[in-house]
């Protein structure tokens, strides 16, 4: 793809990135370089010229000490000392005039005109014929004459030269490594990003909503993506497998109220009196209203599932909305003789939506007195404890048998005691999915023939 179009890889992150690293990397390495060169060659003029400053220290010692004379001895006893050596007095005339060798053609008259004790200090000469270059050192005496000592800079020029060489063919290597480290750093840095790429291909072209993304434990900032990501699906996951939930309910349980509304319209076209067509029009409205109800509960229940459900949370007393409960449904219980018992302190707060609060507390009073046998009794009890407020809600009822405890959660149940009772089979779903929205738990017991008890726990 980069191939055929070049701009596509100018903007690419892996470009940038090796091209940023190899530049960096490579600037780097030549200012490293540089400093080194620097360094060395600083060392190597200083050595240099330092031995020139003994050398000449110990000849000046000797000349004030024994004279012209056992100066000259000193200078010509070694014919292959590589210095120049020279000594000229105030009336600039120079007794002692040692040049090397490998000087060349430098002669005295040379020395006269170029090589001048006029301060003292050194002073760098070039032969400007064949560009041989010297260094003399000028030693002022205290009677006005003058002590030089000098050398040729051919070979500390020729050993940095070679530094020089050996540092310039070094950038290739230099530049490769920075490209091959750009390399190795641009694939691990953008690998998190290409799984992310790999995971996303696989959920859009291949419908694998159960693909994640693998968590290398290389990175902290990867990790936290990758963790993201995935959560992020897991999400998506929980939300798509809910509507799937939701619909197969839905198209499931549709069926027997759309059928019962189909037949009594049926039936009502069949008949020609006004009193039949509105009793079958009253039917078909309660049968509508059934199946919103249902609907909007399936929604309800697939909301708090999913996370999706919008809470308003804030600190409420949870005790007078136990009373306002229990009102409610006071005509229900007397009606069927039974008593509703309350038990819990005045103020007991909780930090929850009121309104979906309020649903948990009636559906869960609700079943209480539909499954409780006239002349039964129901108990409420709340307390906190530890750092969770719990509402208890008894009953003597029929009771749930051991097989159906784990199913009475589900979407649309009924057990087989509660088919006799009007019910949609939502109340206890919604009730454990809003608890569990509010980040709380149900608990259930219960023993066939006595009674049942849910305890809804919050956090407080």
């Amino acid at each position: 793809m980069f191939l055929k179009n070049p701009k596509l890889l100018l903007k690419s992150n892996s470009f940038r990135l090796i091209t940023w690293y190899t530049v960096f990397f490579v600037l780097s390495s030549l200012a490293i370089n540089i400093y080194a060169y620097t360094v060395i060659s600083s060392y190597i003029y200083e050595q240099s010229r330092s031995e020139v400053e003994e050398d000449i220290l110990e000849l000046k010692e000797i000349y004030e000490e024994e004279g012209t004379e056992a100066l000259s001895v000193e200078v010509f006893e070694d014919a292959n000392d590589p210095f120049f050596v020279r000594l000229v007095t105030s009336e600039g005339k120079s007794p002692i005039l040692r040049i090397p060798e490998d000087w060349g053609d430098i002669g005295s008259e040379y020395v006269k005109q170029n090589i001048l004790p006029a301060q003292d200090g050194w002073v760098d000469l070039e032969n400007e014929m064949d560009g041989e270059k010297w260094e003399v050192r000028t030693f002022i005496l205290a009677e006005g004459s003058a002590l030089q000592m000098g050398q040729t800079m051919e070979e500390r020029e020729e050993l940095l030269g070679k530094i020089k060489r050996v540092y310039l063919f070094a950038i290739i290597p230099i530049v490769l490594l920075g490209y091959l480290g750009g390399l190795f750093i641009a694939d691990r840095a953008l690998n998190p990003i290409r799984q992310l790429i790999n995971t996303l291909d696989s959920i859009v072209n291949n419908s694998k909503i159960d693909v994640r993304v693998p968590e290398q434990r290389a990175d902290i900032l990867h990790d936290e993506l990758i963790s993201l990501f995935n959560k992020m699906l897991d999400k998506i996951e929980t939300l798509i497998n809910g509507m799937r939930d939701v619909l197969d309910n839905v198209a499931h349980d549709l069926r027997t109220p759309m059928t019962r509304l189909r037949g009594t319209a049926e039936v009502a076209l069949q008949s020609d009196s006004s009193e039949n067509l509105r009793d079958a029009l009253v039917d078909c409205v309660e049968e509508s209203e059934r199946i919103q109800v249902m609907l909007n509960t399936l929604m309800d229940v697939s909301e708090a599932e999913t996370g999706a459900m919008k809470l308003n949370p804030e600190k409420i007393n949870v005790a007078p909305m136990i009373d306002e409960v229990v009102d409610l449904y006071s005509y229900v219980a007397e009606e069927k003789e039974i008593a509703v018992e309350t038990g819990f302190p005045e103020e007991l707060y909780v930090t929850a939506d009121s309104s979906r609060l309020r649903q948990v507390l009636a559906n869960l009073l609700d079943n209480a007195i539909k499954y409780t046998p006239r002349g039964g009794k129901v108990d409420i009890e709340a307390d906190q404890a530890a750092n969770e407020v719990r509402i208890t809600v008894k009953d003597t009822g029929v009771g749930i048998s051991e097989r159906e405890l784990d199913n009475i959660w589900d979407r649309l149940y009924r057990g087989d005691k509660s088919r006799t009772e009007r019910g949609l089979g939502l109340g206890l779903s919604l009730v454990k999915a809003i608890v569990g929205a509010h980040r709380g738990y149900v608990e259930v017991f219960s023993t066939p023939g006595t009674g049942s008890a849910f305890s809804v726990h919050l956090p407080a």
